[in-house]
């Protein structure tokens, strides 16, 4: 089971972004389900293809770990090496260690290395010649909204190409660059091209992931994008539990039914601790599935293999650039959101939903759902293209048996 897509399937547009010249840096632009992650990867097979460029000279670089073994899941498929998809994180951690110091700097608060000092070392490793440049004949970058314009600085230095893809709208961290900051660092007037005809998302979940777009213009712009025929019957559907035991039967009752229509299936929480709590409540249910791998220690669940079958528990900042048949979105409370600002939850809504190309269900505790997602609920109902059931936000939230905090559903602490 892979999630990539023959070549000889994509569209004219993915076609041409995969072939584009190497004569001048690239810059393409497409929204969620558009195929940027695709295009990379056959762009790299293509570059390497056409230029004679062996593995030690191009690089693919991604934001999340996820990601990245999301994408090295596909790799054997196009005859490209795991190694040459990494992180920028990972790949500043190489390259001080080769070439600063094998002892590198230390976070002793979070006890991990520090990446901030450790980038900040790098660029100026390579500002006084510490390397030959360039070191690559090309680097490829998926989701190039969440990286911060000094990292593109960076990137120029020691490649002679770079393409980059990347979407404003599903930017969910606020160190990354707008379009015009990469522009301007790769010294492009424009972007090269715009992936609209390529958009595979259904019309429902455009219609849905829409009211999570704060601009008018923005939003009608991304809705005009839907030109996949709706071949899902069912609505997106919101669930809205009247107690604990009927939220969590639910989420294992409509597990097991996507299960039987062999979708590939997301199920996304704000926080870690939520993403290991479930996972074990699943287990118990006799569901098997997958957690984000531990970069230490070992893990009481498998770690994500994306040409497997079993449901992807992970938080909502991992599943960028991810797609599936399926999402689940379970705990949408304003407190498993933690300290999170209403703007930063609904991109994380719009990333999260878009992350889905046929169905999305939603759940929450009747008398908790998120404010913006239940005026959105109550829009779509009324139009016909979202399901809502259960309580109407106004029953009383019967807990489950357990020590949960007065005021507080004990779901929250899973």
């Amino acid at each position: 089971m892979s999630w990539l897509i023959p070549r000889s399937e994509l569209t004219p547009d993915q076609e041409r972004a995969i072939t584009l010249g190497a004569d001048e840096h690239r810059a393409v632009v497409g929204g969620p389900g558009s195929g940027k992650t695709q295009i990379l990867l056959y762009r790299a097979q293509h570059l390497a293809r056409k230029y004679g460029i062996g593995p030690e000279s191009y690089r693919v670089f991604v934001y999340t770990n996820v990601l990245k073994d999301y994408i090295q899941s596909a790799l054997p498929l196009l005859d490209l090496p795991s190694d040459n998809v990494l992180t920028f994180d990972h790949w500043c951690r190489l390259f001080y260690e080769r070439h600063i110091n094998r002892r590198l700097p230390w976070d002793a608060r979070h006890k991990m290395p520090d990446f901030a000092l450790m980038r900040s070392g790098v660029a100026q490793a390579i500002e006084r010649g510490a390397v030959r440049l360039p070191m690559y004949d090309f680097v490829l970058v998926d989701e190039g909204q969440d990286l911060p314009d000094r990292v593109y600085r960076v990137l120029s230095r020691v490649s002679r190409h770079i393409t980059v893809c990347l979407d404003r709208k599903q930017q969910i961290y606020d160190t990354g660059s707008a379009e015009e900051e990469v522009l301007t660092v790769l010294g492009l007037r424009r972007r090269n091209m715009s992936l609209i005809d390529a958009f595979r998302v259904c019309p429902y979940l455009v219609k849905l992931a829409a009211e999570f777009i704060p601009d008018p213009d923005e939003k009608q712009a991304f809705i005009n994008q839907a030109r996949q025929p709706q071949t899902e019957k069912q609505t997106p559907y919101l669930h809205l539990a009247g107690s604990a035991d009927e939220e969590l039967s639910e989420l294992y009752r409509v597990v097991r039914e996507r299960q039987m229509k062999n979708d590939r299936i997301a199920i996304l929480y704000p926080q870690v601790r939520q993403v290991m709590g479930y996972a074990r409540r699943l287990r118990d249910a006799g569901i098997e599935v997958e957690v984000p791998p531990r970069r230490w220690g070992k893990s009481e669940f498998p770690a994500h293999d994306f040409n497997s079958s079993r449901p992807k528990l992970m938080p909502y900042h991992s599943v960028k650039g991810l797609t599936f048949d399926t999402v689940i979105m379970p705990r949408l409370t304003r407190e498993s959101f933690g300290r999170f600002l209403p703007e930063r939850i609904e991109r994380l809504l719009f990333v999260g939903i878009t992350r889905a190309t046929r169905w999305v269900f939603l759940q929450a505790p009747a008398n908790n759902l998120l404010p913006s997602l239940a005026g959105a609920a109550e829009k779509l109902r009324a139009e016909g293209v979202m399901h809502v059931s259960g309580g109407g936000g106004a029953a009383a939230y019967e807990k489950a048996d357990g020590d949960g905090r007065p005021g507080e559903d004990d779901l929250d602490f899973l």
